[in-house]
């Protein structure tokens, strides 16, 4: 059963996703001098530390393979050349947390805007997008409901927990010391274990002195003079940002979109009765730790069709749905993006970035892992 956390969890997570546990960028100073710890020490005080209020800058760089986006400025209905740039390029957010009041994330290009917004006292969140001028207003109920207090667990076990969960597959290192926006952090470097993942590393910076994660860059095998994906503060000041940030009102003329979720969903008999059940089922079939293949099964004909043929995912994700394939407009430009990306191969279609692969077999099974798409061929091969 959904508690009131839950619910409220939703509208914080738009803001909280970007402003939070990510975000950073590295300076050209030398390396700053610091105690020593192991990798264990670092994770127990990330575990341990206060969250802070902090703003900032955060630089968001992508490369995973993907050709020039620079045409999809319709990507997904916006047009925010930033959101594009997500998927290749560099993007800069605007970040704000304050965790008593609430957090916020912005956006902005020379010609539009997108924003989104958590409030604590009022227990809502706000998504606005300027081009469209329109906005999502995201409701939630008081937060009076818990599952009780949970089992006291101390930093250090905690720690414990997830480092010895993850130490089959992963190596924990602290390989160096390095400064982010002006503060001297730590690098936790996370090391596949397991022979043919796409992933080398991540590396995590962490605050020499709050403890707070400043920085992810996550390297491929296929990349190996820069990271494929890499979100750092370029500023961060740890002073309590202004309680206005939080605070959001649709500007005139807007449109929006309410959604109370405290309110269940509404029930329509008829679409749910006439609509096709099925019961996708996802396992390991393949590898083990980040080199492990998933296959899924189960999942619509129609579905797994659209996968199989670039145009029917651009159409999807250009604004049609699964059955109005070629819809006119962004989905032009989606097309070519993902018949760049398709490949077909001896066991379907295939698409392949830096750090992951999917497969779709002709008989409808999806294939993915952090691995090179022949490793999901072999796998898409076994289980015939």
């Amino acid at each position: 059963m959904k508690t009131r956390l839950a619910y409220w969890a939703a509208p914080v997570s738009v803001a909280v996703a970007i402003a939070g546990a990510v975000a950073f960028s590295s300076s050209a100073q030398a390396d700053p001098s610091l105690p020593d710890v192991t990798a264990q020490q670092l994770v127990t005080n990330v575990a341990s530390a206060q969250p802070v209020a902090f703003s900032g800058t955060v630089a968001i760089t992508t490369d995973v393979g993907l050709p020039d986006l620079s045409s999809l400025q319709n990507l997904l209905g916006t047009q925010v050349g930033g959101l594009t740039s997500l998927l290749g390029g560099t993007t800069q957010v605007k970040v704000a947390v304050d965790p008593a009041t609430g957090a916020r994330a912005e956006i902005d290009s020379s010609t539009s805007a997108w924003v989104a917004v958590a409030n604590v006292a009022n227990n809502d969140g706000w998504v606005y997008v300027s081009d469209s001028n329109s906005a999502t207003h995201l409701m939630a109920p008081t937060l009076t409901d818990t599952l009780g207090d949970p089992a006291p667990m101390t930093p250090e076990d905690l720690a414990n927990k997830l480092i010895d969960a993850a130490s089959p597959s992963t190596d924990f290192t602290v390989a160096r010391t390095t400064t982010v926006a002006g503060r001297a952090a730590y690098t936790l470097v996370m090391t596949p274990k397991d022979v043919g993942s796409l992933i080398s590393s991540v590396d995590v910076m962490v605050d020499a002195t709050t403890w707070m994660p400043l920085g992810v860059e996550v390297w491929s095998t296929q990349l190996t003079d820069k990271a494929s994906l890499s979100a750092k503060f370029t500023s961060l000041s740890y002073s309590t940002p202004s309680a206005a940030l939080f605070s959001f009102t649709a500007p005139p003329g807007a449109t929006v979109d309410t959604v109370d979720l405290g309110q269940p969903a509404p029930d329509v008999p008829d679409q749910v009765n006439s609509a096709p059940t099925f019961q996708p089922l996802a396992k390991v079939v393949a590898g083990e730790g980040w080199a492990s293949v998933v296959e899924v099964t189960g999942l619509p004909a129609d579905v797994t069709a659209a996968l199989s043929d670039p145009s029917q995912v651009a159409s999807i994700l250009g604004g049609g749905d699964i059955n109005s394939y070629g819809r006119p407009g962004r989905a032009g430009d989606l097309s070519q993006l993902f018949g760049s990306l398709a490949q077909t191969t001896s066991q379907g279609t295939a698409y392949s970035t830096y750090l992951g692969s999917v497969l779709v077999t002709p008989g409808g099974n999806v294939f993915a892992g952090a691995v090179p798409v022949s490793y999901l061929e072999s796998a898409a091969a076994a289980s015939q």
